[in-house]
């Protein structure tokens, strides 16, 4: 199954620009990453469309925030604070195939909401826990915590008691 997302990957690759994305596997599956945000409308419509193996579906959209990474591991420290992995399916082939991008915390995120409408609840979710910006996201708003809320708990450097107490209304 993996080798229908590594021809879609491919695919992929030769219709991008060249150096936009790396490809490899793990366990997975096959993982696209973009060098540039910038590029990643442009790949998720093509492998949305694509007629030899279309992935029509977005599960998810997770975030990592590699913020203290080499002080908690000792392992190297990636260059970019955050990771973004998006995660499609397709219901035809029945395979995955996993899109990722790095950004910093000033990056705009362009939201993928006008190719899968899937990312809308998925983008408000990371935005909420990790405050990562999504551009042109058509109602870019806490989904879990109160609009008041000061910061974004999943965030490595959130306090892990929090900022103060929160009262939580209850209805």
């Amino acid at each position: 199954m993996t080798d229908t997302a590594r021809e879609a990957a491919k695919r992929l690759a030769a219709k991008m620009r060249t150096g936009a994305l790396r490809m490899s596997e793990d366990k997975r599956g096959v993982v696209v990453e973009l060098n540039s945000a910038g590029d990643l409308i442009q790949a998720l419509e093509f492998v949305k469309k694509d007629s030899e193996s279309p992935f029509d579906m977005l599960m998810t959209i997770s975030a990592v925030d590699w913020l203290r990474w080499k002080e908690q591991t000792g392992m190297p420290q990636p260059e970019k604070r955050y990771s973004l992995t998006y995660n499609l399916y397709s219901m035809s082939k029945k395979v995955r195939l996993f899109v990722q991008i790095a950004i910093m915390p000033a990056d705009v995120v362009p939201s993928a909401v006008s190719v899968y409408a899937s990312a809308n609840w998925a983008e408000r979710e990371v935005f909420d826990m990790f405050g990562i910006q999504f551009g042109g996201h058509p109602e870019l708003r806490r989904i879990y915590l109160p609009e008041d809320f000061s910061g974004h708990p999943l965030q490595k450097d959130f306090p892990l008691q929090g900022h103060e107490p929160q009262d939580f209304p209850q209805e």
